[in-house]
């Protein structure tokens, strides 16, 4: 899956998972939109998949959420499309996080 490069992100929340911090972040502006908005209930629900989530990758220190909870062709079980950087704001890998 190629990434739709994420140009700014609003914060969500620090969370915890597996005893490491994770900023959890939603995407405000990629290349093709902009995001204005995203309900609370959605951050709630995106956090909470990120707490528990086993499938972080290494040097991941921050998630993005780009497309809110869907399925898709490619995986129709549904999914947030979820960007992964590390530190320095470095893509690491854009994943399928379940709710």
């Amino acid at each position: 899956m190629a990434p739709n490069k994420i140009i700014s992100s609003q914060l969500i929340k620090t969370v915890a998972n597996h005893g490491k911090n994770i900023k959890v972040k939603y995407a405000t502006k990629t290349e093709t939109w902009e995001r204005t908005f995203l309900a609370s209930s959605v951050q709630d629900d995106f956090s909470k998949a990120i707490e528990k989530t086993d499938d972080i990758p290494s040097g991941a220190t921050t998630a993005i959420l780009a497309e809110k909870e869907h399925p898709s062709s490619s995986d129709s079980k549904s999914h947030f499309t979820t960007v992964f950087e590390n530190d320095d704001g470095e893509h690491i890998s854009t994943k399928h996080v379940y709710p």
